[in-house]
Formats: structure tokens, sequence, C-alpha cells
């Protein structure tokens, strides 16, 4: 029979509370997990914590049994089946029931396509698809027999949302998360078992903390952790700086900083508690909109220094005309289509030029970042190049000056923006 029951109404303290119940947080050692077993503690949950790193998990259940928290760990790795039923088996001998699962525990391994192996390919989807779906469906078969409903909060990812190249295998099994996610919402639901996702962006975490800080050997030992294969990424880590690192996150951050584990927690926490009673099949991203930023908004806060700058398209008159050369066409060298690859630590960017010639007139348009732009003031002479474009993102606008020298199948020049240049290495395809 379908219930029209109203619900009780509780107070704030009453719906936040986790008292009497027991949770288990996958990676519950260090990081993000470490801070949702703060605060599920502190809401009055039990909680049992799991991961590979014996020693790690018992630092952490000393550092909270020494405050008094409720907090046991066992040594399990999720990739592994029969491991994944002996957590459940011991958080309920231990504490006497299961009511929450946070699965946080991944494999995040910085791999391209061409670089990728079989090994590191079947380490990240075992852990990160295999291991939440079995620890979520034995969670959910004791939950069932318990009788009292139940919540699972699946740790997804923003590389599912936009592809992100080395991190292919790590969205591709962040994906298959959130269909088992939405899929076990349904299927659960008449059992009163909430199904959601959590996204974090870029977090800060004591690890990476210490990257940004400037510790070289800790950025080196985070890149070799990670399960990197192949990448210049791991072979150039010497060529990244925390400066650089800094302004890759100050394009990528609409709200001017990044993510601490707390502000994950706390989402975390609202899901598991019965303020999210009626949230199901859910993800909750907290990113501070860095999964819907524009990537070119992110270059346009880079060249005008601030969001809220408008520049104005420029006229006949503008310092741009200064720019292009008046020059006489010798032959079209430069006719077809080009493509570039932007280097950056986190991957390649591509640029895409298309250009046709008549005389010393240079026509075409460039793509970038998902945008296609047409080219303005294009000049040609022999094996040379230069134009201009409008890039934009939203009301905000930058004239970005071209040039280039074609040499066969390769045109090597920069991209001019007001206050910087970057060089680009373009081959025709």
């Amino acid at each position: 029979m379908f219930d029209f029951t109203v619900p009780k109404v509780k107070a704030l303290n009453e719906l936040l509370s986790l008292e009497g119940r027991v949770a288990i947080i996958t990676g519950g050692s260090r990081g993000i997990g470490k801070q949702i077993v703060s605060r599920f503690t502190e809401a009055g949950a039990k909680v049992v914590i799991t991961g590979r790193g014996l020693e790690a998990l018992q630092k952490t259940q000393a550092d909270f049994q020494t405050k008094g928290a409720p907090v046991s760990c066992f040594q399990a790795d999720v990739s592994n089946v029969a491991d994944s039923q002996k957590v459940i088996d011991f958080a309920v001998k231990t504490y006497g029931r299961l009511d929450i699962l946070v699965n946080n525990a991944a494999s995040f391994p910085f791999c391209d396509a061409r670089s990728m192996t079989e090994e590191v390919w079947d380490k990240c989807f075992d852990t990160d698809a295999k291991g939440t779906f079995f620890m979520s469906k034995f969670a959910a078969e004791y939950m069932i027999r318990q009788g009292e409903g139940g919540r699972i909060i699946n740790f997804m990812s923003t590389a599912a949302l936009n592809p992100t190249g080395p991190l292919i295998a790590y969205g591709a099994a962040k994906q298959a998360v959130w269909y088992v996610t939405r899929t076990m919402a349904q299927e659960f639901a008449p059992y009163h078992i909430t199904v959601n996702a959590a996204t974090p962006g870029a977090t800060m975490t004591d690890e990476r903390l210490a990257v940004f800080a400037g510790d070289q050997s800790q950025l080196e030992t985070f890149v070799e952790k990670s399960g990197n294969s192949g990448l210049s990424f791991v072979k150039n880590t010497s060529t990244l700086s925390s400066d650089m690192l800094t302004d890759m996150m100050k394009q990528a951050m609409p709200m001017g900083r990044t993510g601490f584990p707390d502000d994950l927690a706390k989402a975390v926490l609202f899901l598991a508690s019965d303020m999210g009673e009626y949230v199901t099949g859910q993800n909750i991203t907290v990113d501070g909109a860095q999964s819907i930023q524009n990537p070119m908004a992110g270059m346009m806060k880079q060249v005008t220094g601030s969001t809220s700058d408008v520049l104005e398209d420029s006229d006949e008159d503008s310092e741009c005309e200064s720019f292009v050369e008046e020059i006489n066409a010798k032959t079209a060298v430069a006719d077809g289509s080009w493509t570039a690859h932007m280097e950056t630590p986190m991957g390649k960017n591509d640029l895409t030029f298309r250009f046709t010639s008549n005389g010393d007139i240079l026509t075409g348009s460039v793509s970038i970042a998902g945008n296609t732009i047409g080219i303005e003031k294009g000049r040609v002479n022999g094996d040379r190049i230069s134009f201009h474009f409008q890039m934009k993102a939203g009301l905000m606008k930058a004239a970005v000056k071209v040039s280039g020298k074609i040499c066969g199948d390769t045109l090597s020049g920069e991209l001019k923006l007001p206050v910087a240049s970057m060089p680009f290495e373009a081959r025709r395809i």
C-alpha cells in the first residue's frame, strides 16, 4: 500500500545526528576519508575504516580513540571481492549493525590512452568500479536484512564529467560508478536505502598542500604513488613548480580557492544523515564550479586578471592593426588544417587552425577549448603567416595575435595575449 503518512518534522540537531549508527569508510586513513571519519564521529557514529596500509590505519584508529571516538580499522583491499565481504562482516561483528557505507577508496593513475597497460587499467577498475559495486552490494544485502534502511555514498570524480586525457582509466571507472549509483538507487529505494554520489573537484589534502608549498620531493612521491605509466608528466616532474601548479588552479577554480577535505565531509554528512533521507540517485558535486567552468573563461581569467574586466571589440584602428604586416603572397603553403597540442602538466589542450589563402590574404578559423572562431586581419607571405582572433568567454573578449612560420608540415609560432605569450607547434593534418 502506498504510504501517505506525513513524516515527523525533526529538530535540526536530530536531523544531523548519527547517534547509534555504524558506518564503514573505505580509504579512511587519510585525506578526505579521514575528515569524513571526523565529521561522522562528531555526529555520534561508530566508524570502521579500511584500506591497504595497516600502519596508516592503525595510526588513524589510535588518533581517534585517543579522543574517545569509536573508530576501528580493518586492513582490506576492496579490489578483492572476498575482502569486501570481510569488511562488512567485521563492522557487524564489532558494532552489531551497519547503517552507512562510504566508498571513498580509489586508484588514481595518471596515464593516457597510448601509454595505458592492462595492469594499470585493471587496477583502476578493480578498485574504483568493482570495489564500489561489491562493497555496495554486500552492505545493501545486510541493510535489507536489518530492515531499517541505510545510506550508501559513492565517490565520483570531475574526470568522469569532463574528459581529461591522462585520467582516462580513472574517469571511465568513475562513470561506471555513476551508473552503479543510479541503478542501485532504483533497486534499493523500496528498502529505504539511499544511494548517492559525491564528486570532489581539486581538493587540497596534506600531500597536495606540501606540493603547492614547494616541496619537490613530495611532488615526486605523489606522482610515483599515483601509479603513473609512460607519461612525460612522470619523466619531467622537475619542470613542475608550486608556482606553475598555483597558476593552473587560478585558471580552473572560479571561486578563487580549491576545495578542502571538510568541504566534502560536510556534503557526505548531509547524505548520510536524516537531512538526506529522501535524496537518492543523485550526485552532489563539491568543486566550487570547477566542473562547469568554461575552459576559455579560465584562460580569460588569467589574461585579464579578473572575471569582471571586459575587453571591448577592436575596431579598424585598434592596436591589432599595427600587428598585421603588409606583405605580399608568394605561395599557398598555409592552406589546409593544422593541429597543435599545448602542453601542460595535466595533459594536452588541442588547438586547430584551418586556413585558406588568396594572394596575400589569409582566411579561416581557430578551434580552441570547444569554440571555433573566425580569424581576422590574416596575412600570408610565403612561409610566414599572421592574423588575430577574438577570444570570448561570456561578456569578456580579448584580442589574440598569432604569428608563425611554416617549414614543410610544421607550423611554429606563438599566440600573443595582452599580458602573456604562448608558443605552439602545429602539424599539418
